[in-house]
């Protein structure tokens, strides 16, 4: 479109041309920022921050989604994450949920680091402890809870335990097991999202173990058909 062409549609539509002459410039939002004009929920998530992160870290990551689809578009849900080394993993999986979605995804494993723990929380990490996941599932929002490592065995999903997904039992939120494909020093990942798990009914402790050993069979079964 040339400048003419352009100048025509904003005469055409002078409710756009009012819309974008009031829009706030990216100097608008720093000035604003840093005059601390800006929005936190209880947990110290900065929601417009952590936008920025996502967009940015396009730089880095290129994230094919396989499954997006069944990713929920609103409501809780309880995504269990296989990690190698676990270093890449949440941003990782953060900018795929975000592709498919436009959603925001909280990170459950908060590092116990006094100035680094407030700069993550901003970004939407959390405490791994069920009162935090749990009240974030009971809040409608989508969590990201990993597997336990597996630096040296890729394509093995590590160990769940059952107080892990006691959250979502109490919220009744659904858990969807995602698998990683990836390297740190690479670039290009691809997640893959499988078919979301029920909680059970008010399940007894052996009732527990089972649905944390399904979620885990569940990761596993991506690693096992990767596509």
């Amino acid at each position: 479109m040339n400048a003419k062409d352009a100048a025509s549609r904003i005469a055409a539509d002078p409710a756009r041309a009012s819309s974008q002459d009031s829009a706030p410039s990216v100097l608008d939002h720093v000035r604003r920022r840093l005059r601390g004009e800006f929005d936190v929920d209880p947990w110290g998530f900065d929601e417009e921050l952590a936008e920025l992160a996502v967009a940015a870290s396009g730089i880095r990551w290129a994230v094919d989604v396989i499954g997006g689809a069944r990713l929920p578009v609103d409501g809780p849900a309880l995504l269990v994450v296989h990690r190698r080394v676990g270093l890449s993993e949440p941003s990782v999986v953060a900018k795929g949920v975000h592709q498919a979605t436009g959603r925001l995804v909280r990170v459950a494993g908060l590092p116990d680091l006094p100035v680094a723990s407030s700069l993550f929380r901003r970004l939407g990490a959390v405490l791994s402890g069920p009162d935090e996941i749990g009240g974030l599932l009971r809040a409608g929002e989508l969590v990201m809870s990993g597997l336990g490592w597996q630096p040296l065995h890729g394509d093995v999903a590590g160990q769940l335990r059952s107080a892990a997904v006691e959250p979502a039992i109490d919220a009744d939120a659904p858990v969807l097991p995602v698998a990683t494909f990836g390297s740190e020093v690479g670039r290009r990942w691809r997640i893959m999202i499988g078919e979301p798990i029920l909680p059970p009914k008010r399940p007894d402790k052996i009732g527990t173990v089972e649905f944390a050993e399904a979620v885990r069979a569940g990761v596993q079964n991506l690693l096992d058909n990767p596509r």
